[in-house]
């Protein structure tokens, strides 16, 4: 599932994301059914009904990245499906940066990007469809099996920096739209809202310095795991936190990344 975390705080954007993927696969069973018949009024039981499959946890693995750096210039975290088409998030969005036009001056940047998200994606659910023969037109309208959060700099009226962060929600019916806030949370927020009750913040996040928001990035997704860990839940949240730091003058810069990722990120 994962925890993505997005803070603006007055000197920038801090957002963060654990690493771990976890896997479900489909179980489909039969189960006898107790009912009355519909002419006698007799009960009866039904046997061996084919009841629709559903997903369950089956395997995790705690070295998945899941945030990304868009041109040095806007984050973006995914949650949700860890693979889609045969191939990890990680993958799509290498293949997805390498179309990406160069970043502008004007402040648009992010509302392109954001859009080249949207139509990628729903083009990768496409072919997942049509590959696995998964019929999509029999999904509720608010399905939405993956998203992103992506965060950046645009610019406000008076043409001066503003921060900004899109909700993506990959499905059916994909949406983006703009969170108005200075603490998002996407993926498992079960903890979050815990430590939110009501979905009131209770930290002054608008006073954090660019430290006190990486710290509390780091303590909503830490407290998660370590709840899950110690109260018998499967794991949706867990292993390392990686954290980048975006400024309007600095684009995105890596605060804490696991150390194979800063290897293949190395220029060759």
């Amino acid at each position: 599932m994962t925890l993505n975390v997005s803070l603006c705080v007055p000197d920038g954007i801090v957002i963060a994301s654990d690493s771990l993927a976890t896997l479900s696969e489909p179980i489909s069973k039969k189960i006898n059914v107790d009912s009355k018949c519909p002419k006698c009024n007799e009960n009866i039981q039904l046997k061996d009904v084919q009841i629709p499959p559903f997903s369950v946890p089956s395997s995790s693995f705690p070295y998945a990245q899941k945030l990304f750096s868009i041109k040095n210039k806007l984050g973006l975290a995914c949650y949700g499906t860890a693979y889609l088409n045969g191939r990890s998030m990680y993958s799509h969005v290498n293949e997805l940066c390498a179309k990406l036009p160069a970043p502008t001056e004007n402040g648009v940047f992010i509302d392109i990007v954001k859009d080249q998200v949207v139509d990628f994606f729903n083009k990768q659910i496409e072919l997942e469809c049509k590959k696995t023969g998964f019929n999509i037109a029999l999904q509720p309208d608010d399905w939405f099996p993956f998203g992103f959060q992506l965060v950046g700099f645009t610019k406000d009226a008076n043409g001066e920096p503003a921060s900004k962060i899109y909700w993506i929600k990959m499905g059916k019916n994909s949406v983006a739209q703009v969170m108005n806030n200075a603490a998002f949370c996407t993926g498992d927020p079960t903890v979050v809202n815990m430590l939110w009750p009501g979905g009131q913040l209770t930290a002054n996040v608008v006073a954090f310095s660019l430290q006190d928001a990486i710290d509390y990035a780091k303590f909503l997704i830490r407290t998660t795991a370590d709840y899950q860990r110690f109260s018998g839940k499967w794991q949706t949240v867990g292993g390392e936190i990686d954290i980048a730091l975006i400024t309007n003058r600095n684009g995105f810069q890596w605060i804490a990344q696991k150390q194979l990722y800063q290897i293949l990120e190395k220029p060759i």
